[in-house]
């Protein structure tokens, strides 16, 4: 019996095949074990605290124009303060008024011991002015509501000439040489012999007297305006 030797080289390519075998399977082994689970990273999911409501700034609102009558109106011939929206002077004579959408208040005050008038739209001197003149009889005030006809007059009241007496409310009173009279009207009345009276400017004429005969002339007249 004969034995075939195995030469060195050959034995050593046989343990390298054997340990590069050996390297394989435990790669092959490791890469197939389930992966281990990762714990999640918890994020904070917490929001920033949302304030409460903010309060809403106050919105201004824009100042109204003009004064606003505080007092009510009353045709007692005294002229309260905050009776009347506005008021103007023409040296002894004084016109004070307030409007609303449908009324004109005016009250008239000059130093006399006769009669008061106002007028609106008067288009030449006193032709076709809307007159109110308004006196003391026995202590009692007398308002009439006329319509002049020529540049001088003459002006008799509306109802003498087929219109008719739109004075609603009216009163006055004579102190400390003063005479006041006030009235109430509509601004527009649709009588013919009453001028409308309109928002804005509005032209007036104005007169007193010596005395309460409210057919002698005038001592002091003059012009002016009110607005609405």
């Amino acid at each position: 019996m004969s034995f075939k030797l195995i030469d060195n080289k050959s034995t050593f390519s046989l343990i390298t095949g054997l340990v590069s075998l050996i390297l394989m399977l435990l790669f092959i082994s490791f890469s197939c074990q389930s992966p281990q689970p990762v714990a999640p990273v918890t994020q904070s999911t917490t929001q920033p605290a949302v304030p409460a409501t903010q309060p809403t700034p106050p919105v201004s609102q824009p100042a109204t124009g003009g004064t606003v009558s505080t007092v009510s109106w009353t045709p007692d011939g005294i002229i309260t303060q905050g009776e009347y929206q506005k008021s103007k002077s023409y040296g002894d004579y004084e016109i004070n008024w307030s409007s609303d959408n449908t009324f004109m208040y005016i009250g008239m005050k000059a130093k006399t011991a006769g009669w008061v008038a106002v007028g609106f739209g008067a288009e030449l001197l006193m032709k076709n002015a809307d007159i109110v003149e308004g006196y003391l009889s026995d202590g009692k005030a007398v308002v009439a509501d006329m319509f002049s006809t020529g540049e001088f007059g003459p002006h008799p009241p509306d109802v003498q000439q087929g219109g008719t007496n739109d004075i609603l409310d009216y009163g006055g009173k004579r102190e400390n040489g003063a005479t006041v009279i006030e009235f109430k009207r509509k601004l527009d009345t649709g009588d013919k012999f009453d001028k409308p009276l309109v928002k804005g400017v509005n032209k007036i004429i104005w007169s007193f007297g010596a005395d309460d005969q409210p057919t002698n002339k005038h001592v002091t007249r003059g012009s002016g305006e009110i607005d609405l």
